[in-house]
């Protein structure tokens, strides 16, 4: 089941045709959220007043159920609100029937691909090293870094005695990172131990690139 509250008449009609195309039902929610089974996806109109709230509760309610933020028309600022408020795809209504069959079909092949928003990669392009620092409350402090053509993303506490890595030297050729306190040597693209004094690798996250913006994939790789 899609799950959509309070959806405009266009983009109820755009609804109704991915469900047929994705084999599911389209339910409109008239009351709480909460009180309807777990749907595959749930659709929110992002002009609507209390968005953003049913956004926390759809995922507070349904983990692994996809939330779709709805735009009538591209609004940058409102686009960046919505992801960073929990939003796993936004689309305009005009690209609804052209985006979410596909993105629906890979979110139930691998469900809870939770992400968070990270920068326009055209922001990091010519600068190496730490690019951003975040403290993210599911994972703790974590560093970006941008290695040759990659961008990876690890945390940023050393395992041995908790220095920040982020604030070491990195090998932009190699991606070693040395930590700044004793010296252990760590993997930023695989996370594993290079050298001691650390007996333990650190936890690296996947991230992904999408119309030119980098992603944090908030499950561990």
């Amino acid at each position: 089941m899609i799950l959509a509250p309070a959806p405009d008449p266009l983009t109820l009609r755009k609804l109704i045709s991915v469900a047929r195309e994705t084999g599911h039902e389209v339910e409109v929610a008239t009351h709480s959220i909460d009180t309807y089974p777990e749907p595959v996806a749930v659709v929110v109109m992002l002009e609507h007043e209390g968005w953003a709230e049913v956004v926390r509760q759809s995922k507070g309610i349904w983990p692994m159920a996809m939330v779709v933020g709805v735009l009538s028309l591209p609004d940058p600022g409102l686009w960046a609100a919505a992801e960073d408020a929990g939003c796993d795809l936004v689309v305009t209504r005009g690209a609804l029937t052209k985006t979410l069959p596909a993105r629906l079909e890979a979110w139930i092949q691998s469900p809870g691909g939770r992400r968070l928003r990270l920068f326009p990669v055209a922001d990091v392009a010519g600068r190496l090293g730490v690019v951003m620092r975040l403290d993210h409350e599911e994972t703790g402090p974590l560093a970006v870094y941008h290695i040759g053509p990659d961008i990876l993303a690890v945390s940023d506490l050393c395992p041995h005695a908790g220095a920040l890595l982020s604030e070491g030297e990195v090998n932009v050729d190699d991606g070693i990172v040395t930590c700044p306190e004793h010296g252990s040597r760590f993997d930023t693209h695989n996370g594993e131990r290079v050298r001691g004094p650390a007996d333990l690798g650190i936890r690296t996250y996947d991230v992904i690139v999408e119309d030119g913006q980098a992603y944090l994939l908030l499950d561990p790789g």
